[in-house]
C-alpha cells in the first residue's frame, strides 16, 4: 500500500512539472458529477493546463484502508470558440487511464464550457463520452459511457 501511495507522489509531482514549460500555466480541481459518470479513478483531479500545449491533464486517486484507484486524463483540447462576452465552448479527443482495482485504459471526447469571470480565474464544466479501449476483461469494445466534471482553474505567470 505505501509503494502504491509513493507512486501516485510521484506522477503528481511529474504532472505538476508541465508547467514548468511555459510562461503561463493554469492549475485547479476538478471534481466529479456522478450521476452522469464522474472522473476515472478519483473523486476529484488535480487540472493543470499550459496555453502552449493544447493539452489539460488531471491526476486524482481514491486512499482508503480498503481501496486505492488512481485515475489520469490527457484531453487535446482542438476546438475553442466564443459563446459570448467570457463564456467559452471547447471540445476535443483524449485518452483517459484508471487503476488499480478497476483497469481501463480508453478515449473520451470531453465537450464543455469555460468561463473567465477574471484574467487568472477559469471555471469549467465538461461531460466527456468514452470509449474504453482495454479493461479489467482485456479488450473489450465496444464498452461505452459517459465521464463528466466541474471545476476552476487558478491562472498563473512564471
Amino acid at each position: 500500500m505505501l509503494r502504491r501511495f509513493y507512486i501516485f507522489c510521484l506522477l503528481a509531482a511529474l504532472s505538476s512539472a508541465t508547467p514548468a514549460l511555459g510562461q503561463e500555466w493554469g492549475v485547479g480541481l476538478s471534481l466529479e458529477v456522478s450521476p452522469l459518470g464522474g472522473l476515472p479513478g478519483s473523486d476529484a483531479m488535480l487540472s493543470v493546463k499550459t496555453p502552449e500545449l493544447p493539452i489539460t491533464f488531471g491526476v486524482g486517486a481514491r486512499l482508503t484502508r480498503e481501496e486505492f484507484q488512481f485515475g489520469m486524463t490527457a484531453d487535446w483540447i482542438l476546438i475553442r470558440e466564443n459563446l459570448f462576452s467570457f463564456v467559452n465552448v471547447y471540445v476535443g479527443p483524449g485518452l483517459y487511464l484508471s487503476l488499480p482495482d478497476r483497469l481501463d485504459l480508453g478515449g473520451r471526447v470531453p465537450i464543455g464550457l469555460n468561463a473567465f469571470p477574471a484574467e487568472w480565474l477559469e471555471l469549467f464544466l465538461e461531460i466527456a463520452p468514452r470509449l474504453a479501449f482495454i479493461s479489467d476483461g482485456g479488450i473489450d469494445i465496444p464498452d461505452v459511457g459517459l465521464q463528466s466534471g466541474f471545476g476552476f482553474r487558478f491562472w498563473f505567470e512564471t
